[in-house]
């Protein structure tokens, strides 16, 4: 078994180990925590147990009612009975089930284990020693624990207050600091202890767990002075504190004429979007007139070309009714020589000739009638009528029954 320190040496009982002003906290640990359960209980400290970083943590813890515990088993742990801090039984320590973050930095305190008074010594404690720990008592079939508060305290480094430059019409301070454990408060004040609120602020852990603290601040008083960087511990109350000097010529002038550009910005602004609106309008306006103007041009040229199409077809209209006439014409010649041909000859004449001619005419007549129904808005004839004349003349010129013939032949064409 390890010796204990030269601090544990010099404890010859529990009044020596506990000292006066520890004893009101066990005796409203026993209340807090209950009566003995089967002959005797187990009393810690009710309050918690601040160490600095770095130095050695005495953990106590006491039977009540005194009585010997160098037969029981004595364990401290975490938050689980094994692996455990520390294992004391059968008289020494016992190193199997101990932790190995812990081996080689505890030892248990055993001055006054005659009495039941026992600590937990932890050496050079770190940022991962903060917590609780259980110290158990195990009597055979009886077993009793109770449990120990370790605050660590860790106290970083001063604060390095620098100015960082101009930053939104004021100076950006910065203010960093590490070594910190737990967690730190930040806090800037001007001269007169008012509190002045961080712009931003930072915090990391190292390997070791001790915080790395970062904040910052837009100063733009210029009449300020000196800004002060305060990092306090939230366990102890103890903090560290800079300041820093801010001259005013470091601070950033407004020219008069940035001002006026201010307060004219916004009405140039306005007024470029006014006109920038109003030439879009009129832009937009001449599109719609020329577009109007191409399509009523359109229109005209389909107009025109539309009566050019039916003047078109009216002229060759004329100049097959020019045909046609000179047709009739020749045909009223020769009516007027039928009756004097002879039988035979009139015969053929009527075969070859009349019919031919009459169905020559009824195909014009429907070639004709083509382009009168797509004219017939700008020409007005009537073919019917004009055709009916032309029978007219062989009827009452030629003879009654080639007539009849003829007609009869006429209309098996239409």
């Amino acid at each position: 078994m390890r010796a204990p320190c030269s601090a544990l040496k010099k404890m010859t009982g529990f009044p020596g180990l506990f000292p006066a002003s520890v004893l009101p906290a066990l005796l409203l640990w026993v209340s807090m925590w209950g009566s003995p359960v089967s002959g005797f209980s187990v009393m810690g400290p009710a309050q918690p147990i601040e160490v600095p970083l770095g130095a050695d943590a005495t953990l106590p813890c006491q039977l009540s009612p005194e009585q010997s515990a160098a037969h029981m088993q004595i364990r401290w742990y975490r938050t689980q009975l094994s692996p455990a801090v520390l294992v004391y039984q059968n008289g020494q320590e016992q190193d199997g089930e101990q932790m190995l973050e812990y081996r080689g930095r505890t030892e248990l305190a055993e001055d006054s284990i005659g009495r039941g008074a026992v600590a937990l010594l932890i050496q050079h404690v770190r940022a991962s020693d903060d917590g609780q720990y259980w110290c158990h008592f195990n009597d055979g079939h009886i077993s009793q624990e109770a449990v120990v508060e370790l605050h660590v305290i860790g106290l970083g480094s001063a604060p390095h207050v620098r100015m960082m430059g101009p930053e939104d019409n004021g100076i950006q301070v910065l203010c960093s600091s590490e070594g910190w454990f737990p967690k730190p408060r930040v806090q800037w004040s001007d001269m007169a202890g008012g509190k002045l609120l961080s712009l931003s602020e930072s915090q990391s852990q190292d390997g070791d767990g001790l915080f790395h603290v970062e904040a910052s601040l837009v100063v733009k008083d210029s009449s300020l002075g000196n800004v002060t960087c305060s990092i306090q511990n939230p366990v102890s109350g103890q903090e560290k504190a800079s300041a820093i000097f801010l001259p005013e010529p470091f601070f950033p002038r407004t020219s008069p004429w940035k001002t006026a550009l201010a307060g004219t910005l916004p009405v140039l602004v306005l007024l470029l979007i006014g006109i920038s609106y109003t030439g879009w309008r009129q832009h937009k306006a001449k599109n719609r007139e020329v577009k109007e103007k191409e399509k009523a041009s359109q229109e005209r040229a389909k107009v025109a070309k539309e009566k050019e199409e039916a003047h078109s077809a009216k002229r060759e209209l004329e100049k097959d009714l020019e045909q046609r006439k000179a047709l009739y014409n020749k045909d009223w010649k020769k009516a007027l020589i039928y009756p004097a041909l002879p039988l035979w000859r009139r015969e053929r004449w009527n075969s070859e000739n009349i019919l031919c001619q009459h169905f020559y005419s009824a195909n014009k007549f429907l070639k004709i009638r083509k382009y009168i129904l797509y004219s017939e808005k700008y020409i007005n004839y009537d073919f019917t009528s004009f055709t009916y004349l032309k029978l007219s003349k062989i009827q009452y010129r030629g003879r009654r029954f080639m007539y009849e013939k003829v007609e009869k032949q006429f209309f098996k064409i239409f």
